[in-house]
């Protein structure tokens, strides 16, 4: 299981590490025949690697905002709050005048 963002950093390196064997592999003569099945790795491996890049700058940026606070959250940012007041005010309102009326 990734856990870390040193983890994929660590599986990054390693599909480095192959992209290079690889693309040495590639320049070396006498290897026409392997060429598309080099090639197909190559592309497979890029894809890979563009991913895990992906997943390491969106976890830069998630670690970069704030922590959320659950009460703000829950109330969303205050807004339910207002709310919450009307409520009461209605019903504290409505036993008011209804006690009066009677």
């Amino acid at each position: 299981m990734i856990g870390t963002a040193q983890d994929l950093e660590a599986m990054r390196q390693v599909i480095d590490g192959e992209i290079f064997r690889l693309t040495t592999l590639r320049m070396l003569p006498g290897r026409r025949g392997e060429l598309d099945y080099i090639d197909g790795e190559l592309a497979a491996l890029s894809r890979d690697r563009r991913a895990l890049s992906i997943a390491l700058i969106n976890r830069e940026i998630e670690a970069s905002r704030n922590p959320v606070s659950f009460s703000r959250w829950v109330s969303g940012n205050g807004a339910l709050d207002d709310v919450r007041k009307r409520r009461l005010v209605d019903r504290t309102a409505s036993r008011l005048f209804s006690n009066q009326g009677g």
